[in-house]
C-alpha cells in the first residue's frame, strides 16, 4: 500500500518558494525543504519524484505571482512603460525570484517570452507600428529594462521610483523617434582622437 503523503503538494510548494524568495535557488535543496517543512525530506518524496520537479512546479508558482505585478499592465498608456515600471519594482520586491525568472540561463528566454506575449500586441496597436518595428522597439526596450531591473535589484536605494521613470521614459522615447521617422543610428567606433597617444582611465580617482 503507498505511503500516506504527510504534505500536500501545494504545501510543499508553497514552502518551497518561500525558500527561494528568502534565499535563492541555490538554496531550495531536499534537506533546506524538508526543514522548512519540519521534517526530514522523505515525505517530499511521496509527492514528488525528484526536486526538478519540486523547481518545475517553483517556477511556474513563481510566475503567477509576477503576472499578479503586471496583471493590468496593459491597460496603462505606454503599456510597455508600465511594464517596465512593474518589471523593475518586481526586481527590488522580490529580487530573488526576479534573478529566478529572468536571469538564470535556463529561465531567461521563458521570462522573456512572458513578457512579450503582454507587451508586443499593445506596442503595435498603441503606435501603429509595423511587426518588424515592434520587434525591434521591443528588443532595445526589453535590454535596458532588464539591465536596469538587474541593478535594481542590487541597489535598490539608488534607483528610487521617479529616476527609473525617467530613465525608462528617455530610452523609450529616443528609441521610439529613431523607429518612427526612420532615422538610422550612426556606427560609433572608439578610435584614438587627432592621433594622440592613448588616455589611460584612473579608477582610483
Amino acid at each position: 500500500m503507498p505511503r500516506k503523503a504527510l504534505f500536500t503538494k501545494e504545501i510543499i510548494v508553497a514552502k518551497a518558494l518561500q525558500i527561494v524568495r528568502k534565499k535563492g535557488q541555490n538554496a531550495l535543496t531536499a534537506r533546506e525543504l524538508g526543514a522548512a517543512l519540519g521534517s526530514s525530506a522523505r515525505p517530499i518524496f511521496t509527492v514528488f519524484k525528484t526536486m526538478d520537479e519540486v523547481n518545475a512546479e517553483v517556477k511556474i508558482a513563481a510566475k503567477k505571482l509576477f503576472a499578479k505585478y503586471v496583471a493590468d499592465a496593459s491597460q496603462y498608456f505606454p503599456a510597455l512603460k508600465e511594464f517596465g515600471m512593474r518589471l523593475v519594482r518586481f526586481a527590488k520586491e522580490e529580487n530573488n525570484l526576479f534573478r529566478y525568472l529572468f536571469l538564470q540561463t535556463d529561465s531567461a528566454a521563458e521570462g522573456r517570452e512572458f513578457v512579450a506575449r503582454q507587451c508586443l500586441n499593445d506596442i503595435e496597436k498603441d503606435y501603429n507600428l509595423n511587426e518588424e518595428q515592434v520587434t525591434m522597439l521591443f528588443r532595445q526596450m526589453w535590454i535596458y529594462t532588464c539591465g536596469l531591473a538587474a541593478l535594481c535589484s542590487q541597489e535598490s536605494d539608488n534607483f528610487p521610483e521617479p529616476l527609473v521613470s525617467q530613465l525608462l521614459t528617455l530610452q523609450f522615447a529616443s528609441t521610439l523617434f529613431y523607429i518612427k521617422f526612420g532615422r538610422k543610428v550612426p556606427t560609433i567606433e572608439p578610435h584614438l582622437s587627432n592621433g594622440d597617444e592613448p588616455r589611460a582611465i584612473d579608477f582610483l580617482n
